[in-house]
Protein backbone atom coordinates (compact mmCIF):
# COMPACT_ATOMS: atom_id res chain seq x y z
CA UNK A 1 0.00 0.00 0.00
CA UNK A 2 2.99 2.35 0.40
CA UNK A 3 3.25 3.18 -3.39
CA UNK A 4 -0.49 3.83 -3.46
CA UNK A 5 -0.26 6.24 -0.54
CA UNK A 6 2.69 7.97 -2.22
CA UNK A 7 0.70 8.42 -5.44
CA UNK A 8 -2.29 9.77 -3.50
CA UNK A 9 0.05 12.18 -1.70
CA UNK A 10 1.55 13.29 -5.04
CA UNK A 11 -1.92 14.01 -6.41
CA UNK A 12 -2.81 15.97 -3.27
CA UNK A 13 0.38 18.04 -3.52
CA UNK A 14 -0.31 18.62 -7.21
CA UNK A 15 -3.80 19.81 -6.36
CA UNK A 16 -2.53 22.26 -3.76
CA UNK A 17 0.46 23.67 -5.65
CA UNK A 18 -0.92 23.74 -9.16
CA UNK A 19 -4.52 24.68 -8.33
CA UNK A 20 -4.57 26.75 -5.17
CA UNK A 21 -1.67 28.99 -6.24
CA UNK A 22 -2.85 30.19 -9.65
CA UNK A 23 -4.34 33.47 -10.76
CA UNK A 24 -5.15 35.80 -7.91
CA UNK A 25 -4.45 32.92 -5.51
CA UNK A 26 -0.74 33.55 -5.96
CA UNK A 27 -1.10 36.13 -3.22
CA UNK A 28 -0.82 34.55 0.23
CA UNK A 29 -3.12 37.19 1.72
CA UNK A 30 -5.87 36.39 -0.77
CA UNK A 31 -5.44 32.66 -0.14
CA UNK A 32 -5.84 33.09 3.61
CA UNK A 33 -8.77 35.47 3.16
CA UNK A 34 -10.63 33.07 0.88
CA UNK A 35 -9.83 30.14 3.18
CA UNK A 36 -11.25 32.05 6.14
CA UNK A 37 -14.28 33.01 4.04
CA UNK A 38 -14.91 29.39 3.01
CA UNK A 39 -14.45 28.17 6.59
CA UNK A 40 -16.82 30.86 7.85
CA UNK A 41 -19.39 29.90 5.22
CA UNK A 42 -19.18 26.23 6.24
CA UNK A 43 -19.50 27.08 9.94
CA UNK A 44 -22.45 29.31 9.14
CA UNK A 45 -23.99 26.46 7.16
CA UNK A 46 -23.56 24.16 10.17
CA UNK A 47 -25.01 26.79 12.51
CA UNK A 48 -27.97 27.11 10.16
CA UNK A 49 -28.52 23.34 10.47
CA UNK A 50 -28.34 23.51 14.27
CA UNK A 51 -30.90 26.32 14.47
CA UNK A 52 -33.25 24.84 11.88
CA UNK A 53 -33.27 21.31 13.31
CA UNK A 54 -33.59 22.71 16.81
CA UNK A 55 -36.81 24.44 15.75
CA UNK A 56 -38.21 21.40 13.94
CA UNK A 57 -37.18 18.54 16.24
CA UNK A 58 -37.39 18.52 20.03
CA UNK A 59 -37.47 14.79 20.77
CA UNK A 60 -34.12 13.03 20.06
CA UNK A 61 -36.12 9.90 19.18
CA UNK A 62 -37.15 11.59 15.93
CA UNK A 63 -33.56 11.83 14.76
CA UNK A 64 -33.30 8.20 13.68
CA UNK A 65 -36.20 8.45 11.16
CA UNK A 66 -34.62 11.63 9.80
CA UNK A 67 -31.22 10.01 9.40
CA UNK A 68 -32.75 6.99 7.69
CA UNK A 69 -34.52 9.18 5.15
CA UNK A 70 -31.35 11.18 4.47
CA UNK A 71 -29.39 7.93 4.29
CA UNK A 72 -31.44 6.82 1.31
CA UNK A 73 -30.16 9.82 -0.67
CA UNK A 74 -26.51 9.46 0.39
CA UNK A 75 -25.56 7.30 -2.65
CA UNK A 76 -27.02 10.01 -4.87
CA UNK A 77 -24.71 12.66 -3.38
CA UNK A 78 -21.75 10.32 -3.63
CA UNK A 79 -22.46 9.48 -7.28
CA UNK A 80 -22.88 13.19 -8.08
CA UNK A 81 -19.50 14.11 -6.60
CA UNK A 82 -17.90 11.01 -8.11
CA UNK A 83 -19.14 12.02 -11.57
CA UNK A 84 -17.65 15.50 -11.16
CA UNK A 85 -14.27 14.11 -10.08
CA UNK A 86 -14.29 11.52 -12.86
CA UNK A 87 -14.97 14.19 -15.49
CA UNK A 88 -12.02 16.17 -14.14
CA UNK A 89 -9.78 13.11 -14.33
CA UNK A 90 -10.94 12.36 -17.87
CA UNK A 91 -9.77 15.84 -18.87
CA UNK A 92 -6.47 15.58 -17.00
CA UNK A 93 -4.73 13.42 -19.60
CA UNK A 94 -1.35 15.04 -18.88
CA UNK A 95 -1.61 14.26 -15.18
CA UNK A 96 -2.76 10.68 -15.73
CA UNK A 97 -0.01 10.03 -18.31
CA UNK A 98 2.54 11.42 -15.86
CA UNK A 99 1.62 8.75 -13.31
CA UNK A 100 2.46 6.05 -15.85
CA UNK A 101 6.10 7.13 -15.66
CA UNK A 102 6.14 6.22 -11.97
CA UNK A 103 7.45 2.79 -10.88
CA UNK A 104 3.97 1.55 -9.99
CA UNK A 105 2.01 -1.58 -10.72
CA UNK A 106 -1.44 -1.23 -12.22
CA UNK A 107 -2.96 -2.28 -8.88
CA UNK A 108 -0.98 0.33 -6.92
CA UNK A 109 -1.92 3.03 -9.43
CA UNK A 110 -5.60 2.08 -9.21
CA UNK A 111 -5.51 2.16 -5.40
CA UNK A 112 -3.68 5.52 -5.45
CA UNK A 113 -6.33 7.12 -7.62
CA UNK A 114 -8.96 5.46 -5.46
CA UNK A 115 -7.56 7.01 -2.28
CA UNK A 116 -7.28 10.47 -3.85
CA UNK A 117 -10.79 10.33 -5.27
CA UNK A 118 -12.16 9.06 -1.97
CA UNK A 119 -10.57 12.02 -0.19
CA UNK A 120 -12.16 14.57 -2.55
CA UNK A 121 -15.57 12.84 -2.54
CA UNK A 122 -15.43 12.51 1.24
CA UNK A 123 -14.73 16.23 1.65
CA UNK A 124 -17.62 17.02 -0.71
CA UNK A 125 -20.06 14.76 1.16
CA UNK A 126 -18.96 16.26 4.47
CA UNK A 127 -19.56 19.78 3.16
CA UNK A 128 -22.98 18.72 1.85
CA UNK A 129 -24.18 16.95 5.01
CA UNK A 130 -22.33 19.14 7.51
CA UNK A 131 -25.43 21.09 8.57
CA UNK A 132 -27.44 17.91 9.12
CA UNK A 133 -24.68 16.23 11.14
CA UNK A 134 -24.12 19.32 13.28
CA UNK A 135 -27.84 19.67 13.94
CA UNK A 136 -28.35 16.03 14.90
CA UNK A 137 -25.33 16.01 17.22
CA UNK A 138 -26.53 19.22 18.90
CA UNK A 139 -29.89 17.56 19.66
CA UNK A 140 -28.99 13.92 20.27
CA UNK A 141 -25.50 14.34 21.68
CA UNK A 142 -22.81 11.67 21.41
CA UNK A 143 -25.41 8.89 21.37
CA UNK A 144 -26.54 9.77 17.85
CA UNK A 145 -23.06 9.28 16.33
CA UNK A 146 -23.70 5.55 15.92
CA UNK A 147 -26.79 6.26 13.81
CA UNK A 148 -24.82 8.81 11.76
CA UNK A 149 -22.15 6.21 11.02
CA UNK A 150 -24.66 3.49 10.13
CA UNK A 151 -27.03 5.67 8.08
CA UNK A 152 -24.63 8.09 6.40
CA UNK A 153 -20.94 7.17 6.59
CA UNK A 154 -21.12 3.44 5.85
CA UNK A 155 -23.52 3.77 2.86
CA UNK A 156 -21.40 6.63 1.47
CA UNK A 157 -18.19 4.54 1.52
CA UNK A 158 -19.89 1.54 -0.07
CA UNK A 159 -21.58 3.74 -2.69
CA UNK A 160 -18.23 5.24 -3.67
CA UNK A 161 -16.62 1.83 -4.20
CA UNK A 162 -19.64 0.62 -6.18
CA UNK A 163 -19.43 3.76 -8.34
CA UNK A 164 -15.72 3.07 -8.92
CA UNK A 165 -16.43 -0.52 -9.99
CA UNK A 166 -19.21 0.69 -12.27
CA UNK A 167 -16.96 3.28 -13.89
CA UNK A 168 -14.07 0.85 -14.40
CA UNK A 169 -16.47 -1.69 -15.93
CA UNK A 170 -17.60 1.01 -18.39
CA UNK A 171 -13.95 1.73 -19.26
CA UNK A 172 -13.32 -1.98 -19.92
CA UNK A 173 -16.43 -2.23 -22.07
CA UNK A 174 -15.42 0.80 -24.15
CA UNK A 175 -11.95 -0.64 -24.70
CA UNK A 176 -13.41 -4.00 -25.71
CA UNK A 177 -15.75 -2.24 -28.15
CA UNK A 178 -12.83 -0.11 -29.48
CA UNK A 179 -14.54 3.09 -28.36
CA UNK A 180 -11.85 4.24 -25.94
CA UNK A 181 -11.31 7.46 -27.90
CA UNK A 182 -14.88 8.47 -27.10
CA UNK A 183 -14.53 7.83 -23.37
CA UNK A 184 -14.26 11.53 -22.51
CA UNK A 185 -17.75 11.96 -23.96
CA UNK A 186 -19.45 8.62 -23.32
CA UNK A 187 -18.36 8.09 -19.70
CA UNK A 188 -19.82 11.39 -18.39
CA UNK A 189 -23.04 10.85 -20.35
CA UNK A 190 -23.43 7.30 -19.00
CA UNK A 191 -22.68 8.46 -15.45
CA UNK A 192 -25.18 11.31 -15.82
CA UNK A 193 -27.86 8.91 -17.08
CA UNK A 194 -27.14 6.64 -14.13
CA UNK A 195 -27.36 9.64 -11.83
CA UNK A 196 -30.81 10.48 -13.19
CA UNK A 197 -31.97 6.88 -12.70
CA UNK A 198 -30.62 6.79 -9.13
CA UNK A 199 -32.36 10.10 -8.41
CA UNK A 200 -35.71 8.68 -9.51
CA UNK A 201 -35.18 5.54 -7.42
CA UNK A 202 -34.17 7.51 -4.32
CA UNK A 203 -37.21 9.78 -4.65
CA UNK A 204 -39.50 6.76 -4.64
CA UNK A 205 -37.81 5.31 -1.53
CA UNK A 206 -37.91 8.33 0.76
CA UNK A 207 -41.62 8.28 1.68
CA UNK A 208 -41.94 4.52 2.42
CA UNK A 209 -38.75 4.61 4.50
CA UNK A 210 -40.05 7.56 6.53
CA UNK A 211 -43.44 5.94 7.22
CA UNK A 212 -41.79 2.67 8.19
CA UNK A 213 -39.35 4.47 10.51
CA UNK A 214 -42.14 6.24 12.43
CA UNK A 215 -44.24 3.06 12.61
CA UNK A 216 -46.97 4.16 10.22
CA UNK A 217 -46.21 1.74 7.40
CA UNK A 218 -44.91 -1.74 6.64
CA UNK A 219 -41.18 -2.42 6.94
CA UNK A 220 -39.38 -1.23 3.81
CA UNK A 221 -36.06 -2.61 2.67
CA UNK A 222 -33.55 -0.12 1.29
CA UNK A 223 -30.09 -1.40 0.30
CA UNK A 224 -28.52 1.83 1.51
CA UNK A 225 -29.77 1.17 5.07
CA UNK A 226 -28.74 -2.46 5.38
CA UNK A 227 -25.98 -1.63 7.88
CA UNK A 228 -28.39 0.50 9.90
CA UNK A 229 -30.82 -2.45 9.98
CA UNK A 230 -28.03 -4.78 11.11
CA UNK A 231 -27.00 -2.32 13.82
CA UNK A 232 -30.60 -2.06 15.03
CA UNK A 233 -31.10 -5.83 15.25
CA UNK A 234 -27.66 -7.35 15.95
CA UNK A 235 -25.74 -4.41 17.35
CA UNK A 236 -23.19 -1.90 16.06
CA UNK A 237 -20.24 -4.29 16.39
CA UNK A 238 -21.78 -6.80 13.99
CA UNK A 239 -22.73 -3.99 11.61
CA UNK A 240 -19.17 -2.63 11.64
CA UNK A 241 -17.73 -6.10 11.00
CA UNK A 242 -20.13 -6.63 8.08
CA UNK A 243 -19.25 -3.22 6.67
CA UNK A 244 -15.50 -3.86 6.87
CA UNK A 245 -15.97 -7.23 5.13
CA UNK A 246 -17.94 -5.62 2.32
CA UNK A 247 -15.32 -2.88 1.98
CA UNK A 248 -12.49 -5.41 1.59
CA UNK A 249 -14.45 -7.34 -1.04
CA UNK A 250 -15.27 -4.17 -2.98
CA UNK A 251 -11.65 -2.94 -2.92
CA UNK A 252 -10.56 -6.30 -4.34
CA UNK A 253 -13.29 -5.96 -6.99
CA UNK A 254 -11.98 -2.49 -7.90
CA UNK A 255 -8.46 -3.87 -8.44
CA UNK A 256 -9.83 -6.77 -10.52
CA UNK A 257 -12.03 -4.52 -12.69
CA UNK A 258 -9.40 -1.87 -13.48
CA UNK A 259 -8.31 -1.98 -17.16
CA UNK A 260 -4.75 -3.12 -17.80
CA UNK A 261 -3.90 -0.39 -20.28
CA UNK A 262 -4.40 3.33 -20.77
CA UNK A 263 -5.83 4.84 -23.93
CA UNK A 264 -6.10 8.65 -23.93
CA UNK A 265 -9.05 10.40 -25.49
CA UNK A 266 -8.94 12.37 -28.73
CA UNK A 267 -11.02 15.14 -30.17
CA UNK A 268 -13.45 13.52 -32.57
CA UNK A 269 -15.90 16.25 -33.63
CA UNK A 270 -15.18 18.58 -36.54
CA UNK A 271 -17.80 21.27 -37.05
CA UNK A 272 -18.02 23.57 -40.06
CA UNK A 273 -18.26 27.29 -39.55
CA UNK A 274 -21.95 27.75 -38.98
CA UNK A 275 -22.01 31.46 -39.79
CA UNK A 276 -19.66 31.54 -42.74
CA UNK A 277 -16.27 33.21 -42.44
CA UNK A 278 -17.20 35.73 -39.78
CA UNK A 279 -15.06 36.12 -36.68
CA UNK A 280 -17.99 35.24 -34.42
CA UNK A 281 -18.39 31.97 -36.36
CA UNK A 282 -14.85 31.00 -35.43
CA UNK A 283 -15.53 31.64 -31.75
CA UNK A 284 -18.79 29.69 -31.95
CA UNK A 285 -17.17 26.69 -33.67
CA UNK A 286 -14.35 26.65 -31.12
CA UNK A 287 -16.89 26.55 -28.30
CA UNK A 288 -19.25 23.97 -29.80
CA UNK A 289 -16.64 21.44 -30.87
CA UNK A 290 -15.08 21.16 -27.40
CA UNK A 291 -15.74 17.78 -25.83
CA UNK A 292 -16.77 19.50 -22.58
CA UNK A 293 -19.49 21.50 -24.33
CA UNK A 294 -20.84 18.40 -26.03
CA UNK A 295 -20.79 16.53 -22.74
CA UNK A 296 -22.67 19.10 -20.65
CA UNK A 297 -25.23 19.69 -23.41
CA UNK A 298 -25.80 15.94 -23.73
CA UNK A 299 -26.19 15.64 -19.95
CA UNK A 300 -28.74 18.47 -19.87
CA UNK A 301 -30.87 17.04 -22.70
CA UNK A 302 -30.61 13.38 -21.61
CA UNK A 303 -31.32 14.22 -17.97
CA UNK A 304 -34.37 16.30 -18.92
CA UNK A 305 -35.68 13.46 -21.06
CA UNK A 306 -35.21 11.02 -18.18
CA UNK A 307 -37.15 13.33 -15.86
CA UNK A 308 -39.89 13.59 -18.47
CA UNK A 309 -40.17 9.80 -18.70
CA UNK A 310 -40.25 9.56 -14.89
CA UNK A 311 -42.94 12.30 -14.79
CA UNK A 312 -40.92 14.37 -12.30
CA UNK A 313 -42.13 17.97 -12.15
CA UNK A 314 -39.01 20.08 -12.08
CA UNK A 315 -37.92 23.40 -13.60
CA UNK A 316 -35.12 23.11 -16.21
CA UNK A 317 -32.37 23.23 -13.56
CA UNK A 318 -30.15 21.00 -15.71
CA UNK A 319 -29.53 24.06 -17.88
CA UNK A 320 -27.17 25.22 -15.14
CA UNK A 321 -24.79 22.43 -16.20
CA UNK A 322 -24.30 24.16 -19.57
CA UNK A 323 -22.73 27.13 -17.81
CA UNK A 324 -20.00 25.07 -16.15
CA UNK A 325 -18.05 25.13 -19.41
CA UNK A 326 -17.85 28.92 -19.14
CA UNK A 327 -14.92 28.69 -16.76
CA UNK A 328 -12.81 27.49 -19.73
CA UNK A 329 -13.97 30.24 -22.11
CA UNK A 330 -11.08 32.63 -21.50
CA UNK A 331 -8.35 30.00 -21.84
CA UNK A 332 -10.01 28.17 -24.75
CA UNK A 333 -10.36 31.32 -26.84
CA UNK A 334 -6.90 32.67 -26.01
CA UNK A 335 -5.31 31.44 -29.30
CA UNK A 336 -8.10 33.04 -31.32
CA UNK A 337 -7.84 36.33 -29.46
CA UNK A 338 -4.04 36.34 -29.77
CA UNK A 339 -4.11 35.76 -33.55
CA UNK A 340 -7.14 37.87 -34.35
CA UNK A 341 -7.25 41.57 -35.14
CA UNK A 342 -6.77 44.05 -32.33
CA UNK A 343 -9.14 46.63 -33.76
CA UNK A 344 -11.88 45.59 -31.36
CA UNK A 345 -12.52 47.38 -28.11
CA UNK A 346 -12.28 45.35 -24.87
CA UNK A 347 -16.08 45.14 -24.64
CA UNK A 348 -16.33 43.68 -28.15
CA UNK A 349 -13.67 41.06 -27.44
CA UNK A 350 -15.55 40.11 -24.31
CA UNK A 351 -18.83 39.78 -26.24
CA UNK A 352 -17.10 37.58 -28.84
CA UNK A 353 -16.10 35.28 -25.98
CA UNK A 354 -19.47 35.42 -24.19
CA UNK A 355 -21.74 35.28 -27.25
CA UNK A 356 -21.13 31.63 -28.24
CA UNK A 357 -21.94 30.54 -24.70
CA UNK A 358 -25.28 32.38 -24.75
CA UNK A 359 -26.06 30.92 -28.19
CA UNK A 360 -25.28 27.41 -26.94
CA UNK A 361 -27.49 27.93 -23.90
CA UNK A 362 -30.32 29.13 -26.14
CA UNK A 363 -30.00 26.08 -28.42
CA UNK A 364 -30.08 23.65 -25.51
CA UNK A 365 -32.79 25.57 -23.67
CA UNK A 366 -35.36 24.94 -26.42
CA UNK A 367 -35.75 21.15 -25.91
CA UNK A 368 -34.95 21.24 -22.19
CA UNK A 369 -37.53 23.94 -21.40
CA UNK A 370 -40.10 22.20 -23.61
CA UNK A 371 -39.66 18.92 -21.71
CA UNK A 372 -39.78 20.77 -18.39
CA UNK A 373 -43.04 22.46 -19.43
CA UNK A 374 -44.51 19.06 -20.34
CA UNK A 375 -43.84 17.87 -16.78
CA UNK A 376 -45.91 20.78 -15.41
CA UNK A 377 -43.29 23.44 -14.65
CA UNK A 378 -44.71 26.96 -14.66
CA UNK A 379 -43.56 29.62 -17.10
CA UNK A 380 -42.23 31.90 -14.36
CA UNK A 381 -40.12 29.02 -12.95
CA UNK A 382 -38.64 28.32 -16.38
CA UNK A 383 -37.81 31.99 -16.96
CA UNK A 384 -36.22 32.25 -13.50
CA UNK A 385 -33.94 29.28 -14.23
CA UNK A 386 -33.03 30.73 -17.63
CA UNK A 387 -32.06 34.03 -16.07
CA UNK A 388 -30.07 32.26 -13.38
CA UNK A 389 -28.29 30.20 -16.06
CA UNK A 390 -27.29 33.34 -17.98
CA UNK A 391 -26.03 34.90 -14.74
CA UNK A 392 -24.01 31.77 -14.00
CA UNK A 393 -22.36 31.94 -17.42
CA UNK A 394 -21.27 35.52 -16.80
CA UNK A 395 -20.03 34.83 -13.27
CA UNK A 396 -18.15 31.66 -14.24
CA UNK A 397 -16.56 33.47 -17.18
CA UNK A 398 -15.23 35.98 -14.67
CA UNK A 399 -13.99 33.07 -12.54
CA UNK A 400 -12.11 31.72 -15.56
CA UNK A 401 -10.45 35.11 -16.06
CA UNK A 402 -9.51 35.67 -12.40
CA UNK A 403 -8.53 32.01 -11.83
CA UNK A 404 -7.39 30.88 -15.30
CA UNK A 405 -7.50 27.06 -15.57
CA UNK A 406 -4.33 25.38 -16.73
CA UNK A 407 -4.43 23.37 -19.94
CA UNK A 408 -4.22 19.65 -19.19
CA UNK A 409 -5.03 20.32 -15.53
CA UNK A 410 -8.82 20.52 -15.13
CA UNK A 411 -8.52 20.45 -11.35
CA UNK A 412 -7.42 24.08 -11.62
CA UNK A 413 -11.05 25.09 -12.25
CA UNK A 414 -12.03 24.04 -8.74
CA UNK A 415 -10.95 27.29 -7.09
CA UNK A 416 -12.83 29.50 -9.56
CA UNK A 417 -16.01 27.43 -9.51
CA UNK A 418 -15.94 27.15 -5.71
CA UNK A 419 -15.57 30.92 -5.20
CA UNK A 420 -18.22 31.72 -7.81
CA UNK A 421 -20.56 29.15 -6.26
CA UNK A 422 -19.88 30.59 -2.81
CA UNK A 423 -20.82 34.10 -3.96
CA UNK A 424 -23.97 33.08 -5.84
CA UNK A 425 -25.01 30.53 -3.21
CA UNK A 426 -24.60 33.01 -0.36
CA UNK A 427 -26.83 35.55 -2.11
CA UNK A 428 -29.48 32.97 -2.97
CA UNK A 429 -29.49 31.31 0.45
CA UNK A 430 -29.44 34.64 2.27
CA UNK A 431 -32.41 35.89 0.22
CA UNK A 432 -34.39 32.73 1.02
CA UNK A 433 -33.55 32.82 4.73
CA UNK A 434 -34.53 36.47 5.05
CA UNK A 435 -37.74 35.88 3.12
CA UNK A 436 -36.92 38.59 0.60
CA UNK A 437 -39.32 38.97 -2.35
CA UNK A 438 -38.41 37.39 -5.67
CA UNK A 439 -38.00 40.75 -7.51
CA UNK A 440 -35.42 41.84 -4.92
CA UNK A 441 -33.47 38.58 -5.36
CA UNK A 442 -33.64 38.96 -9.15
CA UNK A 443 -32.37 42.54 -8.86
CA UNK A 444 -29.52 41.38 -6.63
CA UNK A 445 -28.52 38.71 -9.15
CA UNK A 446 -28.73 41.27 -11.97
CA UNK A 447 -26.43 43.61 -10.06
CA UNK A 448 -23.98 40.75 -9.45
CA UNK A 449 -24.09 39.85 -13.15
CA UNK A 450 -23.42 43.43 -14.27
CA UNK A 451 -20.55 43.69 -11.79
CA UNK A 452 -19.11 40.45 -13.18
CA UNK A 453 -19.34 41.89 -16.73
CA UNK A 454 -17.46 45.05 -15.74
CA UNK A 455 -14.76 43.13 -13.85
CA UNK A 456 -14.40 40.65 -16.73
CA UNK A 457 -13.89 43.36 -19.36
CA UNK A 458 -11.39 45.36 -17.28
CA UNK A 459 -9.57 42.26 -16.04
CA UNK A 460 -9.29 40.67 -19.47
CA UNK A 461 -8.08 43.92 -21.02
CA UNK A 462 -5.43 44.38 -18.33
CA UNK A 463 -4.19 40.78 -18.66
CA UNK A 464 -3.92 41.06 -22.46
CA UNK A 465 -2.17 44.43 -22.32
CA UNK A 466 0.25 43.07 -19.74
CA UNK A 467 1.01 40.09 -21.98
CA UNK A 468 1.81 42.56 -24.80
CA UNK A 469 3.97 44.63 -22.40
CA UNK A 470 1.71 47.66 -22.82
CA UNK A 471 1.40 48.29 -19.07
CA UNK A 472 3.76 48.13 -16.15
CA UNK A 473 2.69 45.89 -13.25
Amino acid sequence: MTPSFQLARFLAVFLVRRVLRRGVLRSRGIRWFLLALALGAFLGFCAFGVVTLGQLIEDPAHLRPLLRVVGTSTPLWVLTLFTVVRVLFLRSSDLVELTFSFPLTNRARTLGFLLFEAMIVGIGVTMTLGALIAGTVSIGGVGVIGDILACLVMPAAVAYLLASIYHLAIERLLMRARLARLRAFLVPVILAATLAAVSVGVSSQAEPVLFAAVGQGPPTFAPQLVFADIAATLGPIVATAAWLTVMVVLVCAVCATAPRQFDPSRRFVILPRLLGGSEFSGYLAAHLRAIETITVCGIAVAGSYALLLADVRLPPVLLLAVGVQSVYAYVATEPIRASGPRRHAPAVRYLLMLGPQIVTLALVAVPVCAMSALTGARCDEILAVLGFAVSNIVVLTLAGIAFPPEKGNPFSVIAGIAIAGLAVGTITLGSNLLGLPAPFTAGLMLALTLLAVVLSITGMDRIERTARHEVVV
